[in-house]
């Protein structure tokens, strides 16, 4: 399995984005289940619903619910090593932290991502 970042799925579906090449040549090499939490959904429709409309957010939303992408709710118990993590380290956002602390969770350590927070996490980041 493999994680998907926001930035990656931003840059996928966003057509004028500076990382639409790079992000569709990696989704066609991508050979694993793609894992996101609930949380990246709602960042990803947040963020293109301002960009682009909500009709073209929620058109997004739905192909990913769709699709065979594993979709993770993050527990209660998560919340507090995520906290940790945003305590930690600088410029970690509180929905970045929640995806490592997941991904630790259940042995993921490969990330789609263009965000190099994640970095700082040990890691592999595929951008």
């Amino acid at each position: 399995m493999i994680f998907a970042d926001t930035s990656f799925l931003v840059s996928l579906f966003r057509e004028n984005d500076g990382y639409n090449v790079r992000a569709v040549k990696l989704s066609k090499g991508i050979d694993q289940r793609v894992v996101i939490t609930s949380e990246i959904l709602v960042e990803l429709v947040t963020f293109i619903s301002r960009k682009d409309g909500k009709e073209t957010a929620c058109r997004i939303g739905k192909k990913i619910i769709e699709s065979d992408v594993i979709i993770i709710y993050v527990a209660e118990d998560d919340i507090p090593d995520a906290l940790n993590y945003v305590k930690k380290y600088d410029g970690l956002s509180m929905c970045d932290a929640l995806s490592a602390v997941v991904m630790k969770k259940i042995g993921i350590k490969k990330i789609l991502s263009f965000d190099s927070d994640f970095d700082k996490l040990n890691l592999e980041r595929v951008f």
